[in-house]
């Protein structure tokens, strides 16, 4: 089985992550963070590495401010640690938080988020596997690249 060059795999994320209408909603920050959610996973052996999927992530911002005219919003990705995908999503900067149920911490720093998620995730063939950490360890919160977008 052969499988797409990596510029090939992210022209093709990035169309998918770009073909639907933006979904803008200040009243409900849920229907907006979903309408706009993009997730992607690469077939084994086909990971982008981590400087082109960061240029992807700032690439489908960019487009993405395109379209607002003007509506101030929040682009943000992370890393769904189950499914192993990465996630893009915005909403409105005007609902004052992102839609996470969980702890998360935010960062502009792109490239770490996605980093992480390359290295610790996609590339790791371990990845996943049953560790006891004793009940003493703290869950860590959930790292999230945000772009503002004007």
């Amino acid at each position: 089985m052969t499988h797409p060059t990596q510029d090939v795999l992210l022209e093709d994320w990035f169309l998918f992550a770009v073909e639907d209408a933006l979904v803008i909603d200040t009243d409900f920050i849920n229907e907006e963070a979903r309408g706009n959610l993009c997730s992607f996973s690469p077939a084994e052996g086909c990971e982008p590495d981590a400087g082109a999927l960061a240029a992807f992530v700032r690439r489908v911002a960019a487009h993405r401010a395109l379209e607002l005219d003007g509506h101030p919003m929040r682009f943000y990705c992370w890393h769904d640690a189950q499914a192993r995908q990465l996630r893009l999503s915005l909403v409105s900067t005007a609902h004052g938080r992102l839609p996470f149920g969980c702890v998360h911490e935010t960062t502009p720093d792109v490239d770490c988020v996605v980093r992480a998620i390359v290295e610790q995730d996609w590339l790791n063939p371990s990845y996943g596997a049953y560790i006891d950490v004793g009940e003493e360890a703290a869950p860590q919160p959930l790292q999230v690249a945000v772009i503002a977008l004007p």
